[in-house]
């Protein structure tokens, strides 16, 4: 599996937020993951994901992809996105990421779903859009971009799963399709 932005690290923090006490990491309930808990107040500090928007923006039926700027993602392609700020709507930040990376104003056409994975904080929203003729440049952040059929993706180049997991159901037709949920279930043999 290609990594996404790091694993969930708890060893960030180590103090607790209301007291100052240490943090010590704990299982509350045997079906949770272990918690960061104070060891003097018993507070719990939940570790929330963080949420990227992204576009699967289609020009001249071709969909765009990127390469970033930085070190660990120049060689690798992925969608035009990025994370949504505090109080912003998710659609709005997905515009506005397109307009920083790839300088096009868009309008959404939909949902292709939402991608998540275990041991990985960001949630991942993705839309699409289209345009019938564009000539988007290279944003701040933006290393390169190119325009490729859907028989052209490079597939063994992609960033990250959920790059490679959205355009799957894009380019399959499964999109605002939920996910297969697949459970594992704790079991005691006596």
């Amino acid at each position: 599996m290609t990594t996404t932005a790091g694993p969930i690290r708890h060893d960030r923090y180590r103090f607790c937020p209301a007291c100052g006490a240490p943090l010590e990491l704990q299982r509350l309930r045997p079906d949770e993951p272990p918690r960061l808990v104070c060891s003097k107040c018993s507070g719990v500090v939940y570790l929330d994901p963080k949420v990227v928007t992204c576009v699967i923006l289609e020009i001249d039926d071709k969909i765009l992809l990127m390469r970033r700027k930085r070190l660990d993602d120049t060689h690798k392609w992925l969608l035009p996105g990025g994370y949504v700020d505090e109080g912003e709507p998710v659609e709005l930040a997905a515009i506005r990421e397109i307009r920083e990376e790839v300088n096009l104003d868009i309008t959404l056409d939909g949902l292709v779903g939402v991608f998540s994975y275990a041991g990985w904080p960001p949630v991942i929203i993705v839309y699409s859009a289209h345009l019938d003729k564009a000539e988007p440049s290279a944003g701040e952040e933006t290393e390169d971009l190119d325009l490729f059929s859907h028989d052209q993706i490079p597939w063994d180049k992609l960033a990250f799963p959920s790059t490679r997991d959205a355009l799957l159901a894009y380019v399959q037709g499964r999109t605002c399709q939920p996910m297969p949920l697949s459970v594992s279930t704790l079991t005691h043999n006596p």
